[in-house]
């Protein structure tokens, strides 16, 4: 890969050795093109690079132009907050009420699956047992828990 230099500034990357060939249409440049020195032609190489760790959360990435390093251009990345303190804050309070308004639907959810797992033991051909009468009616009588939509992992029946 290669990078596109206008008074030795990146204006274009990455780009192949194509463009060296487009931008120089007078130019017979060999097959091995690894050997062409390319920055005779206003190129120079190009080496990417994995931006440093951020929370795609919290902030932004964006590609900025290519630093040199040695004889080669290296991507660079900026990484910016996408928030103030403040609208991180108002952020962050949104999300946990989100979070807090889906609770019954999730738990709901959660409850259905574990009732239709168990939905086999109420065929006309299965004896269901007491234990597991229970384990069900449990289940379904968990929106009038008391802990209710804030369930811990304790207030959920066992299954037998």
């Amino acid at each position: 890969m290669l990078v596109k230099l206008k008074n030795n500034v990146p204006v274009e990357w990455p780009v192949t050795f194509t463009r060296v060939k487009h931008d120089n249409p007078n130019v017979s440049f060999p097959s091995n093109t690894s050997t062409v020195d390319v920055t005779l032609y206003g190129f120079a190489p190009y080496k990417y690079a994995d931006p440093e760790e951020y929370d795609p959360e919290y902030q932004n990435c964006v590609e900025v132009t290519p630093v040199l390093s040695g004889d080669n251009y290296v991507q660079t990345w900026q990484i910016t907050d996408k928030y103030t303190s403040d609208e991180r804050t108002a952020y962050d309070a949104q999300k946990e009420t989100n979070r807090i308004d889906e609770l019954p639907d999730i738990h709901r959810a959660t409850r259905n699956n574990l009732i239709e797992q168990t939905d086999y033991f109420a065929l006309t051909d299965v004896t269901m047992s007491d234990a597991m009468t229970a384990y069900r009616q449990a289940l379904r009588d968990l929106p009038s828990h008391s802990n209710w939509p804030n369930l811990e992992s304790g207030d959920w029946p066992t299954e037998p």
